[in-house]
């Protein structure tokens, strides 16, 4: 286990510090952006971070992420990845829509959304019922502490924190 802290930037301002205990798994580890940010800015910071918004592509990937994600759980409300008007914690994942900002979005397939491009979905870990377009415009994957950390589809603009997966 090594400890890890990150100055995150802005637009040449310091908006956050990011810093936790992080433990190497496999060839990549997780990490956690911790500032409520859209989808998009949530690629954004992770490449920054030197990674990318985490693709969980396995039962056992997804596994490593949930049990990384309950460490920040275990921290209660004074996270800034505890959304109160939710009361639950949100992280975005890599998953995305075709073409998530244009009209019909409900009707198209999710992919892994990475640097290099897209890539297809071959695990999912769905919430019962999900994914549903519940407002008719959910385009992105967040994963939330109902039901041990499932997946949903959600809106790309809702603000949550990033999980980031940083490959060594």
């Amino acid at each position: 286990m090594f400890k890890l802290s990150l100055l995150v930037l802005i637009s040449s301002h310091l908006v956050a510090s990011v810093v936790g205990q992080y433990v190497p798994v496999k060839n990549y580890y997780f990490q956690i952006i911790h500032l409520q940010v859209n989808w998009k800015d949530a690629f954004t910071l992770c490449q920054d971070a030197g990674g990318r918004l985490a693709t969980i592509l396995s039962p056992e990937e997804n596994r490593e992420a949930v049990e990384f994600l309950k460490t920040e759980v275990a921290e209660g409300s004074e996270s800034p990845c505890f959304i109160a008007y939710f009361s639950q914690f949100h992280f975005w994942i890599a998953g995305q829509r075709q073409n998530p900002d244009e009209p019909d979005v409900c009707n198209r397939t999710f992919y892994w959304k990475n640097p290099e491009g897209v890539q297809d979905m071959t695990f999912t870990d769905w919430h019962r019922d999900e994914p549903d377009c519940s407002d008719g415009n959910e385009g992105c994957i967040e994963v939330a502490d109902i039901a041990d950390f499932t997946w949903n589809d959600i809106r790309c603009g809702t603000l949550m924190c990033a999980l980031c997966k940083i490959v060594i």
